[in-house]
């Protein structure tokens, strides 16, 4: 195991080690890629201004909240990190004293957290107050049973101790969540030791089990200040919105009627008011920049802005959630703002390449100079890769890299309907085999083949599934390369050059 440490050092570039800036990485829930706009989040479009870089396709390989989540915690594909569904989400997690935490507190970095963990983390531990293993201030939103999700009157651990939170406006999640984050700026830097902050909003996600009132009250409710600005604004449409023929689709689409003018009514309006609640993250982003830059730390700091998921409004009939394996869920915003002395050099403005959630821990590892392993005998091999050099626009980057996309919920698949699946999303296609769904009488999930092979160059909404493909012509030769490159990647860990075998299993690309 001592090997995994050296090997990812000696990946680091020797220009990162000396210089250990502070790193914050800010994570939205159930954000959509085109939510990120000047318009919504306009201190999260200013980071472009000192110097991040904005990742034009970067996706999630799990497309729902804790198994992504996850993976940035681990850098890892859920099949290595265990995590596979939200249920029983971090109780699966492998390795819970092995994570991004743990490495850099182990690296010299003081630790906070703040905001939404892993769900039902509270479930897995002995008292609701208890810290996850490497944080040194801990700030986290309690959900204990996965049925409840509150902007107001929710319980909050801090450090060992549960607080009540009430139901005035200024107790509204994202604003204790940036107090609290900003708090945490102002009294940890600068100091001996350098600042890893990990700030995980609850904003976008819809409310559940609650309804806390106003227009968006079951919805998802926006910052009081907020609740009027999107009112007038249409719902997008693209050609993929209420699709209009679905026979191509498996059957958990096949099964969904076309959108009534109330369901799409309700799609608009969850629409406003999650772009509405949007305002008050943005504002939280900003407050952290001010206090970075009035401690003169700002040259010094690592941000990073990331989703945990994208989200469906309406598209392939689809009125709402996240899961299906179509680009909508998978793709997410992502900027990363990297100081040029931790860097080894100036950033790019834009990457285009595709990259993935699992590859921000090499990442953030790289930048702080850390390695991925709680002591010296135990550590964790990563599947992603560290994007400094993309960030620095240096080549090396694999040519048409494959990345997997996994998930199963289970016997049960409540609301998803997609219950298993496993593919492949390579630079310009997309291919997918489900093999179990919901039964639509009894919720469980029953065993299926059903396959979804896209061309996203030809065909970007995904209108048009390509499987089963004509023998002897191109398209069946692509789907030839693509199931290959899904039976190496399903059962893949690690980095060739970098990581040593892990029992004989294929590397990740």
């Amino acid at each position: 195991m001592v090997a995994v440490a050296l090997a990812f050092a000696a990946a680091v570039p020797a220009a990162a080690k000396p210089q250990r800036p502070n790193i914050v990485v800010v994570t939205t829930d159930d954000q959509t890629l085109a939510s990120m706009s000047e318009a919504t989040m306009p201190n999260v479009a200013a980071l472009t201004q000192i110097g991040a870089t904005e990742f034009t396709d970067a996706v999630v390989t799990t497309p729902i909240c804790c198994p992504s989540r996850a993976s940035l915690l681990t850098g890892q594909y859920a099949h290595n990190h265990g995590v596979l569904a939200n249920n029983p989400g971090y109780g699966d997690l492998r390795g819970k004293a092995n994570t991004l935490p743990v490495w850099l507190r182990r690296a010299g970095y003081a630790t906070a957290h703040v905001g939404k963990y892993l769900n039902r983390y509270v479930s897995s531990v002995d008292e609701r107050g208890d810290v996850a293993p490497g944080w040194d201030e801990w700030h986290t939103v309690l959900d204990p049973t996965g049925k409840y999700v509150r902007y107001y009157g929710y319980r909050l651990a801090v450090n060992g101790e549960v607080e009540r939170v009430g139901k005035r406006p200024r107790d509204y999640i994202t604003r204790v969540i940036n107090r609290r984050a900003a708090r945490m700026v102002r009294e940890r830097v600068p100091r001996r030791k350098p600042l890893y902050l990990q700030v995980d909003h609850r904003a976008p996600h819809t409310e559940a089990g609650v309804n806390s009132g106003g227009a968006c009250g079951g919805l998802v409710p926006p910052d009081p200040r907020d609740a009027l600005t999107f009112t007038g604004t249409p719902l997008p449409r693209p050609p993929s919105f209420d699709e209009e023929d679905v026979s191509d689709k498996p059957t958990f689409v096949r099964s969904l009627p076309r959108m009534s003018a109330t369901t799409t009514s309700t799609v608009e309006l969850r629409y406003r008011c999650a772009l509405a609640s949007l305002l008050s993250v943005d504002r939280g982003v900003g407050r952290i920049v001010d206090e970075l830059r009035e401690a003169g730390e700002l040259a010094n700091t690592a941000i990073v802005f990331t989703s945990d998921n994208g989200f469906f409004f309406g598209e392939h009939r689809i009125p709402e959630q996240k899961t299906r394996p179509y680009e909508e869920a998978l793709r997410v915003p992502l900027l990363i703002r990297a100081p040029e002395r931790a860097l080894g050099g100036a950033a790019v403005d834009e990457v285009a390449e595709p990259v993935a959630n699992i590859d921000l821990a090499p990442t953030i590892l790289d930048l702080a100079g850390a390695t991925p392993c709680r002591s010296r005998s135990r550590c964790r091999v990563l599947d992603g890769r560290s994007l400094t050099g993309l960030i620095r626009g240096d080549g090396g980057w694999p040519a048409e890299r494959g990345i997997l996309l996994e998930f199963d919920a289970g016997e049960r698949a409540r609301r998803a309907k997609v219950c298993r699946y496993e593919g492949v999303r390579a630079e310009r296609h997309t291919y997918v085999r489900h093999t179990a769904v919901s039964d639509p009488v009894t919720g469980l999930c029953v065993p299926t083949e059903e396959v979804e092979h896209y061309d996203l160059a030809a065909d970007p909404f995904q209108l048009d599934n390509l499987h089963p493909a004509e023998p002897g012509s191109s398209q069946a030769a692509d789907e030839a390369e693509l199931g290959a490159r899904l039976e190496g990647l399903r059962p893949c860990a690690g980095i060739a050059g970098r990581d040593p075998r892990q029992g004989g299993r294929p590397y990740c690309e």
